[in-house]
C-alpha cells in the first residue's frame, strides 16, 4: 500500500518531468502572434509554397511550425482566417507530396496498397 502510495503521489511530477524533458519549447512561454506577423508570413509562406516544393523549400519540422503558426493566426486575426486556412492546407499537400514521393522513391507503393486494402490504417 505505502508503494501506490507513493506511486499515486509521485505520477504528477513524473509526467511534468516528461514533458520538460522531451518539449523543445519547455520553459518557454508561447505566446498568441500578432496579427501584423500573421500577414507577414502568410504572404511570405505563400509566396515560397507556391514556387513549388523544391530542395530549397522548407524542410518538414519548419513547415509543421509554419501550419501552426497559420492555424494559431486565424484565431488572432478572424478577418484573414481563410487566408491562413488556405495555406495550412497548402503546407499539408506539399507535406502529403513529399510523403507520396518517399513512398514511391522506396518501392512502398505496393505494400502501402496491399495494406489499405487489407484494412491496416
Amino acid at each position: 500500500m505505502r508503494v501506490q502510495q507513493w506511486t499515486t503521489g509521485m505520477m504528477p511530477l513524473l509526467v511534468f518531468a516528461v514533458f520538460v524533458t522531451v518539449s523543445p519549447s519547455a520553459g518557454q512561454v508561447e505566446h498568441a502572434p500578432t496579427v501584423a506577423l500573421c500577414q507577414a508570413d502568410q504572404r511570405l509562406w505563400l509566396s515560397k509554397i507556391e514556387e513549388g516544393d523544391s530542395p530549397t523549400l522548407a524542410k518538414w519540422d519548419v513547415l509543421s511550425q509554419w501550419d501552426t503558426e497559420m492555424t494559431n493566426c486565424q484565431k488572432v486575426d478572424v478577418a484573414h482566417r481563410w487566408d491562413y486556412y488556405n495555406l495550412a492546407a497548402e503546407i499539408s499537400a506539399t507535406q502529403g507530396s513529399r510523403m507520396l514521393h518517399f513512398i514511391q522513391r522506396h518501392d512502398m507503393w505496393q505494400k502501402f496498397l496491399n495494406e489499405d486494402a487489407a484494412g491496416q490504417r
